[in-house]
Formats: C-alpha cells, sequence, structure tokens
C-alpha cells in the first residue's frame, strides 16, 4: 500500500492526462494537488508546511532556468517568422534543388534542429508540416516527417531539458551532454533513415543511402564534438547549420555534375539568406564569446546572480542563454525593421505558449522536490532496485520514454523521473551518469509520439479521422528509437566497464 501511495503523484498524472484528456498544464497542477494531500495526510511521507513550501518553492526557482529562456526562444522565432525569415529559409531549401528526398533531409536534420534548438516547444513541427505539405507529400506523411524532424529535443531552446536534468540530478552538463548525444548517434541514424522512407520507400534509401549516411553522421559527429569542446546549449544550432552547409555543398556538387542550373536562385539570393539567418549567427557568436572567453565568463558569472542558499541555487542571469537570446531579439528587431505593432502582437502570442509551459514545468518540478523530500522517490528507487536489480539498465530507456510521451516535453520529464532514475541505479550498483544520460536521452526522442502533438498534427494536416493511425505509427517509430537507446546503453556499459 505504502508503494502504491508513493506511486500515486505519477498514477495521477497518467490518468489525468490519458483518462480524462486533461492538457498537461490542468494535470501538472492537479497532480502537485494530490501529492500536497498526500504529505499532509499520510503518517510515512507526511512533512511540515514550511517543508512542502521549501520544496515547492525550490521546484519554483529550478523552473526558472528553463522559463527563461524558453520565454525569448519563443519570442524569436515569432519576431523571425512575421518577418518572413522562416519562410524565406524554406523556399531557400525548396529552390535549392528539385531532388525531394535531398530537400527532405535538409529540413530533417538541418531546418527543423535549427529552429528547435533555438526555440523549443515543438515549434520546429508547427513550421515543416506545410513545408512538407508545399512540396507535395500527402497530409499523412507530412505529418510523419514533421514528427520524426523533432529529433534534437535534447538540444532544444538552448538545451532547457538537459540543463535542468543536470540541475536537478547534480550532474555536469558537458557530461550529460556529451552522454546523450553518444547514446542518440544511432537514433539519429535511424531516424534519419526512417524519414527517408516515408518520404520515397525502400527505392529512396537505396537511391540515396550515401548521402543519407553522410549527413546524418554530420550531424551527428558534429553534435557530439560540439557537447563536448564548446557548448551543450550551442550543439543543436552549431549541427544543424554544419549540416546545412553540408546539403548544400552537396546540391553544388550534384548541380555541377549535372550541368544544371539548380542553384542559379540560392545563389543569387546568398546576401538575403545571410541576413535571413543572421539572427542564428550573432546568438552563435554571443553565446561562444560568452563561453569561451574567459574574461567574459567570468564577468559574466559572477555580475547579477540570483543566489539564494538556503535552497542550493544560483543563477547568473547574464551568463543564461536567456540574456543572449533577449539580446538576440532586440538585434531582429532592428535588422527587420519590425514594426511596434508586430513587436507587441509577437509578445502576445509567445506569452500565449509560455504561460502554459511555465506553469505545466512548475509543477511537474514540484512534484519531484516534495516526493524526494518527503521520501517517496527514495522508496519507490528502492522497491524498483529490488525488484530489477542490474536489469533496471534495460527498462531506464523505457522509463524515460513514457515519460517524454506523457508530458511531450524532456523538461517535464527530466522533473519526473531522472531523480528516481538516478537513485535507483545507485541502488543496484549502475552509474548514476550513465543511467541520466539514458533518461535525458529516451524522453527527448518519445516527444514527438506525445499524443497531443499528434493530435495537433493531425489537426494541422487536416487528418483528424487518421488520427489513431497516425499516433500508432509514430508510436512504433518512437519504440524502435527507445531499443536502439537501450542497445547503445547497454554497449556504453559494457564499454565503461572493461
Amino acid at each position: 500500500m505504502t508503494v502504491f501511495i508513493a506511486l500515486l503523484p505519477i498514477l495521477c498524472i497518467f490518468l489525468f492526462l490519458f483518462l480524462f484528456k486533461l492538457t498537461s498544464c490542468r494535470a501538472g497542477i492537479l497532480s502537485f494537488l494530490v501529492t500536497i494531500l498526500i504529505t499532509l495526510s499520510y503518517p510515512r511521507f507526511q512533512l511540515a508546511p514550511e517543508h512542502i513550501l521549501h520544496s515547492s518553492s525550490k521546484g519554483l526557482l529550478i523552473s526558472l532556468i528553463a522559463a527563461y529562456v524558453l520565454f525569448f526562444g519563443i519570442f524569436l522565432f515569432h519576431l523571425m517568422n512575421s518577418a518572413g525569415s522562416i519562410q524565406s529559409i524554406a523556399a531557400f531549401i525548396s529552390q535549392a534543388t528539385s531532388d525531394r528526398i535531398l530537400q527532405v533531409l535538409m529540413i530533417i536534420i538541418g531546418l527543423s534542429p535549427l529552429i528547435e534548438s533555438t526555440s523549443g516547444f515543438g515549434i520546429a513541427f508547427m513550421i515543416v508540416v506545410p513545408i512538407f505539405i508545399a512540396l507535395g507529400f500527402s497530409p499523412m506523411k507530412s505529418a510523419l516527417l514533421g514528427l520524426v524532424s523533432l529529433l534534437a529535443v535534447p538540444w532544444g531552446a538552448l538545451a532547457t531539458g538537459t540543463v535542468i536534468g543536470a540541475e536537478l540530478g547534480g550532474l555536469s552538463l558537458q557530461k550529460l551532454g556529451t552522454g546523450s548525444a553518444i547514446l542518440s548517434i544511432p537514433a539519429f541514424v535511424y531516424f534519419t533513415l526512417v524519414a527517408v522512407y516515408i518520404a520515397g520507400g525502400i527505392d529512396a534509401i537505396k537511391a540515396k543511402w550515401n548521402v543519407l549516411l553522410l549527413l546524418s553522421f554530420t550531424f551527428s559527429i558534429s553534435i557530439l564534438f560540439f557537447n563536448a569542446f564548446v557548448s551543450v546549449e550551442l550543439a543543436g544550432v552549431l549541427s544543424s547549420l554544419l549540416t546545412t552547409g553540408m546539403g548544400i555543398v552537396l546540391i553544388k556538387v550534384s548541380s555541377f555534375k549535372n550541368k544544371r542550373a539548380e542553384l542559379a536562385t540560392s545563389i543569387e539570393s546568398g546576401n538575403s539568406i545571410l541576413k535571413v539567418v543572421s539572427p542564428y549567427i550573432i546568438l552563435t557568436g554571443f553565446i561562444f564569446i560568452s563561453r569561451l572567453w574567459t574574461p567574459v565568463r567570468q564577468f559574466l558569472e559572477s555580475h547579477i546572480v540570483l543566489s539564494l542558499p538556503s535552497f542550493s541555487f544560483s543563477m547568473a542571469l547574464l551568463y543564461s542563454p536567456g540574456f543572449w537570446l533577449f539580446v538576440t531579439c532586440l538585434f531582429t528587431i532592428c535588422i527587420f525593421k519590425i514594426q511596434k505593432a508586430v513587436v507587441v502582437l509577437s509578445l502576445q502570442k509567445t506569452l500565449k505558449q509560455w504561460i502554459p509551459f511555465t506553469i505545466s514545468t512548475l509543477a511537474f518540478v514540484s512534484i519531484s522536490e516534495v516526493m524526494a523530500t518527503a521520501g517517496m522517490t527514495q522508496l519507490l528507487s528502492d522497491t524498483t532496485g529490488a525488484l530489477l536489480g542490474t536489469s533496471f539498465l534495460l527498462i531506464s530507456p523505457l522509463i524515460g520514454g513514457i515519460g517524454g510521451y506523457l508530458t511531450g516535453s524532456n523538461t517535464g520529464s527530466n522533473a519526473m523521473f531522472i531523480q528516481l532514475q538516478m537513485q535507483t541505479a545507485g541502488q543496484v550498483g549502475l552509474s548514476p551518469e550513465l543511467i541520466a544520460m539514458s533518461q535525458n536521452a529516451s524522453s527527448s526522442h518519445s516527444t514527438m509520439a506525445c499524443p497531443s502533438r499528434v493530435m495537433l498534427g493531425a489537426s494541422l494536416c487536416n487528418v483528424q479521422t487518421e488520427e489513431n493511425r497516425l499516433l500508432k505509427r509514430i508510436t512504433l517509430i518512437v519504440l524502435g528509437a527507445i531499443l536502439i537507446i537501450g542497445v547503445s546503453l547497454l554497449v556504453f556499459s559494457l564499454t565503461l566497464n572493461e
């Protein structure tokens, strides 16, 4: 009975999301209230009101890390969208080549990861789906391709979910980001392969296998390199830009070989495209300087710091990617001469998306903090460890996947499960860091199958009657990715133990 009570907050999230069909925001709030009720009334997990308040306040502070970055990430997207920048990038890709598979590849591991890495919140999905339809793909294929393109979620919104995971788990951000990249490399290749199959079937894979591998490996190796040696926050942005550049090189080579003028339009619009992507370049430059130039980094880390020792919390407001996204937003307004009315409208759209996410993230993180303080997380980890032993290694990706599937958010999933996963790993003698990497990678890649996101895809593509079919297909694709991450985790673990 006690184990069931400890598990009840997580079970409530399932019930509210799937049985009662509530939004993540409402499900999070109600589940948090259930958690509070348990800690006030059940003797084993009883907490004094001040301890509940302390844990909830810590959850609020941790949520601010993600909220700060995400607000300006969403705002940047709306500013660029209002200036026509996103459409210009899409038009550039579609005009650069008539090869539909190459177009798909550049969107899947170029444009979509770029938008997701700066904006987060699954915004890339809403942008690329209409592009696929415009390229002539059926509504069902467009929805599937749009969902599969969300393969860079661990680095979405400048890696806020990964940052939250590192904060909650007490881990090095660089280690968590690099480990997540290592586990994700086979998944990147897998998702790219799936995308090409959706777009053109087995014949397309046979015809484009070399390009498929080249671009997927370019993205994979570059995201690993940038996580390990540059910046976890910038890894998604830089990798997508590099992969897009590789795609353009391939187009040029193909055009030269075939003596065609496919790139005429794109060459003429080179200066225009450079202006279009300039906000991403500016953002990259700012964060590069803040991370790699020691005097600047030390200054930013020591000035305007929100520090609350009683909560073991500290956030350097100037060092955070959120500040540099804010600066980039100001540059974007100036570069594209965006009118005041458009800026106000963009702010309104941003708030409309940002508030529900922030509230749901706060609820999930606070649930995790209160459960940990009350001893619920410890009991669940002890029970899981006793039941599974070292075989927990194979179950870990599934747990992370369930979190991503439920919440549609890597941040929310990490808030729910990363502490539980790491404590269980410690109980059974596994590496907590390795399990945290598994949690982060598997939860991120499972967000593409979140039912609410699938419902949105069906609505965007006007295939509401096919929603169940779409959900089944993307769920099968995600299960394949979870299996691949599980195998990668096992190989990684054996390698570390040798």
